[in-house]
């Protein structure tokens, strides 16, 4: 039932809410718009630059075999890219995830809440010498061609995710090659970063930030989001003091454009609450982390809007960690 407003009630309602301060879009504002317009019916491509392809997730050579070369607000959730596969590229109805809206008011006291938990912790001291033994489930975006010797670009060749599967890594605490099983081969993982490169961060959350720009400066990615994915980088594999943990945590609630996100789910199938962040292509990547306990549990990125690559929810990339320890020799498993 819907009763009307008598005139004096209408009018009581109507001196509560100011009017709007400008009824008609200036001249200048309805050119604009429509152009805009007029571009999303009729796209010209000669009239516009080209954009560049999206780039699937950096996988460096230590982050794969040679052959094959991410409660404490409410928050507003929107279905905006669904469930069905996408044919024309083959890709599976179960490589989609929903696309959740973040909240950006959200990130600072869960990350505040991980630090304080994550600087409570024990040390893990890594003596020289020794190794960073970390256990995953792992999956990221691949070509199915990558058995060719030909090159690949994204947007133009078909990707697919990966069957996920166990990962090993023993990382060096200062120098040298890194060591990788997975999928039933054991090899060297060159370039892997040494578990130093992150244990040594500051453990002030300002100066550790200001140390990580200046790491990510030169690469070619915008630079919050290379930010954003340094510490990613930190928090995937490496075993960290309890403070430059909790530093990593602080410094990244300060980095424009990251937002908590309601509900992720890792690589091992657990579920929990995420700061993600997305970069110009659409691709977000997610942090996960357990709502009780605020363990980092593992990993994930997706597309939050249809490119090149594939429609909206489409993953790329998944991970879980599953174990960290120290160990005295590479290729050693801890008891």
């Amino acid at each position: 039932m819907n009763p009307r407003l008598d005139p004096a009630e209408r009018d009581a309602l109507a001196r509560l809410v100011p009017p709007p301060p400008e009824r008609e879009l200036s001249a200048d504002r309805h050119r604009v718009l429509k152009e805009a317009f007029m571009h999303e019916i009729n796209p010209s491509p000669a009239a516009s630059p080209a954009r560049p392809s999206p780039r699937p997730r950096r996988l460096l050579a230590w982050l794969a075999p040679p052959v094959a070369a991410t409660a404490l607000a409410a928050v507003l959730v929107a279905t905006i890219g669904l469930p069905g596969g996408d044919p024309e590229r083959g890709t599976p109805a179960n490589q989609y995830v929903t696309v959740l809206q973040g909240e950006a008011a959200g990130v600072a006291p869960l990350m505040e809440q991980i630090a304080l938990v994550a600087a409570a912790k024990p040390a893990a001291p890594v003596a020289d010498g020794s190794f960073v033994y970390v256990r995953s489930r792992v999956a990221w975006l691949v070509f199915p061609e990558d058995g060719d010797d030909g090159p690949k670009e994204a947007g133009v060749n078909r990707q697919v995710l990966d069957e996920v599967h166990d990962r090993e890594m023993w990382l060096p605490r200062a120098g040298g090659d890194a060591l990788i099983r997975e999928r039933g081969e054991t090899f060297k993982g060159q370039g892997a970063p040494p578990n130093n490169r992150y244990a040594n961060l500051p453990t002030d959350p300002e100066a550790l930030l200001r140390h990580v720009y200046a790491v990510v400066e030169p690469q070619d990615q915008p630079r919050d989001y290379a930010a954003f994915d340094f510490i990613g980088e930190a928090l995937r594999e490496s075993l960290l003091p309890p403070a430059v943990n909790a530093a990593l945590y602080r410094a990244a609630a300060k980095i424009p454009g990251a937002v908590l996100v309601p509900e992720s789910v890792d690589a091992a199938g657990r579920t929990g609450v995420a700061v993600g962040r997305t970069d110009e292509f659409g691709t977000r990547t997610e942090w996960i982390f357990d709502r009780t306990s605020f363990e980092y549990l593992g990993e994930r990125s997706y597309l939050v809007r249809d490119n090149q690559t594939g429609k909206a929810g489409m993953l790329t990339a998944t991970t879980a960690v599953l174990n960290r320890a120290v160990v005295d020799k590479a290729g050693n498993r801890p008891a």
